[in-house]
């Protein structure tokens, strides 16, 4: 990389630590690797949506604060509950591509033809990745009420990245066209500590509401946004315009950028909370009378903030010219694992980025997501089939899917959910085993996502979506005693059977009838 001759630069406080073109390069290429790399590891929203319509899952209301499951129980501390996402519009099979000489090729290899390439590119492409884990959770029921308790941690990361950026680092490589405009850039990343309290209770026999409070406590959250890198071509050499900030909330990561060095370090900081917030779901649920069976739902989860004081918020800010001359091409040889950290760096080295000054305490919005679902029970509850709708509101887009779920309970201490995703970005298959003894553990095992087209290494070929969810609990007292009457699977129990007062006016009734024969 050379430098522009002017005394701007050579006054500038920061030099870019890799040449122009393989900057941008490596930008691009970051979504690459994470589709490559995270997959392979063990490890991500709250809990998996194809539970959503089993009344056996203890977690349901996780989903739905409204929903009631069969039992109350105490979660084994930490293996409660603990899932993992992985969600992309972006593949394995959209950056490989077969050489004439049989081997693989990344995007960037000149064999591969833009257009072929570029026309698999979104105008936003993402890539989200979401984990969390169930320290301790508990529940249980008085009377009507039905009470719950946990603490978990959750690590939330995300990347948006603009179908200009890939145009630049494929075509910019031949000058055609000169000029080019990139529109935010961002990759965050963030980890909380969640303590909340539920609560759900009928208000009639056909409607049940529910809430839950949470109490947040942020860990660290770190966020580079780029508002927008315009590249145009100068005399021989390209000139990046770039406006951009970088943010650490927290004092668990420090970051120290020397006056001379492009690129920052980043250590570990004081192990402690620095941000305090809150957050609220919301639900409920609709049992018509008039057609047993069908039942409406609604929530709205992880509607809050935290905020960071003024004094755990380090700031970094851009604004101003970079030059850029020279880039390699790319070809099939390369260890991409191994080049995992460049690519990150990379993100950073799009710009002259200096300490700014904080001068005010920051609110950061957790992502929040919206539930609507429909379902039909048949067979004593046994068997039904649902629609369930789910929007999750991220920073920079908004992911929206649609799944048909399938529910089977065969017997009263096991049931089975098979789902797929037919509508928006996670096209896939789904399913979930839910075994719920009397005594002993109640096991959960799910997945939203089972990709369908995958490589040896079980990488998703096509839209990176992968689910694994994966609890344990202990049941205790059923929600409600069994009704009266014959009912061998149990499945007629709050708040799917006659409640407790339509019961005792069917009593009532029966006894005024039996009078009234005796007469």
């Amino acid at each position: 990389m050379q430098k522009s001759c002017s005394t701007a630069c050579d006054d500038s406080r920061h030099v870019l630590l890799h040449t122009g073109f393989m900057a941008m390069k490596k930008i691009a290429l970051f979504a690459f690797f994470i589709l490559s790399v995270v997959p392979a590891s063990h490890a991500q929203v709250p809990v998996s949506g194809v539970g959503y319509f089993q009344p056996g899952y203890a977690y349901r209301h996780m989903l739905n604060p409204a929903f009631v499951p069969m039992y109350g129980y105490v979660g084994i501390p930490v293996a409660g509950n603990a899932d993992f996402r992985l969600g992309s519009n972006m593949g394995l099979a959209d950056f490989l591509y077969p050489m004439p000489d049989g081997s693989l090729g990344t995007f960037m290899h000149p064999e591969v033809d833009a257009d072929a390439f570029l026309k698999r590119m979104h105008r936003r492409n993402y890539i989200g990745m979401d984990f969390n884990s169930m320290l301790l959770s508990g529940a249980w029921f008085s009377g009507k009420s039905f009470w719950n308790v946990h603490a978990a941690v959750r690590g939330i990361f995300q990347m948006g990245l603009p179908y200009e950026l890939f145009e630049f680092a494929k075509r910019g490589m031949y000058r055609n066209p000169t000029r080019y405009k990139m529109e935010d850039i961002e990759m965050a990343f963030k980890s909380y500590i969640e303590l909340a309290v539920g609560y759900a209770r009928p208000v009639t026999d056909e409607i049940t509401v529910g809430g839950k409070f949470k109490f947040l406590l942020g860990l660290v959250e770190a966020e580079l946004r780029m508002d927008k890198v315009d590249a145009s071509m100068g005399d021989d050499v390209w000139k990046l315009n770039s406006t951009a900030d970088f943010r650490i909330f927290g004092r668990l990561l420090e970051c120290d950028w020397p006056q001379d060095e492009s690129l920052p370090a980043f250590s570990f900081g004081d192990v402690g909370l620095s941000g305090f917030g809150a957050a609220v779901d919301v639900g409920g649920e609709y049992r018509p009378s008039f057609l047993p069976g069908l039942r409406f739902s609604l929530s709205l989860l992880d509607l809050g903030f935290i905020g960071y004081p003024r004094n755990s918020i380090q700031q970094y800010s851009a604004s101003g010219e970079t030059d850029f001359d020279g880039f390699e091409d790319l070809g099939p040889d390369v260890d991409w694992r191994g080049q995992l950290q460049d690519a990150a760096d990379g993100l950073l080295s799009l710009a002259d980025f200096e300490e700014a000054a904080v001068d005010k305490s920051m609110a950061r919005m957790i992502n929040p997501s919206l539930n609507i679902g429909a379902e039909y029970a048949v067979w004593n509850n046994r068997f039904s089939v649902g629609l369930l709708n789910t929007t999750t509101f991220y920073h920079s887009y908004t992911e929206n899917e649609l799944s048909l779920i399938a529910n089977l309970r065969p017997v009263r201490w096991f049931s089975f959910s098979l789902a797929y995703s037919f509508f928006g970005l996670a096209n896939g298959l789904g399913w979930a085993l839910n075994f719920t003894p009397d005594v002993g553990l109640n096991v959960f095992i799910a997945s939203n996502y089972t990709p369908l087209e995958v490589n040896p290494q079980f990488i998703p070929l096509r839209r990176a979506h992968l689910d694994l969810q994966f609890g344990m609990v202990v049941p205790l007292t059923r929600n409600r005693p069994q009704v009266s009457g014959r009912d061998p699977m149990n499945v007629n129990i709050y708040p799917y059977g006659p409640s407790a007062s339509r019961q005792s006016a069917n009593k009532v009734k029966n006894k005024r009838n039996i009078k009234k024969i005796k007469l």
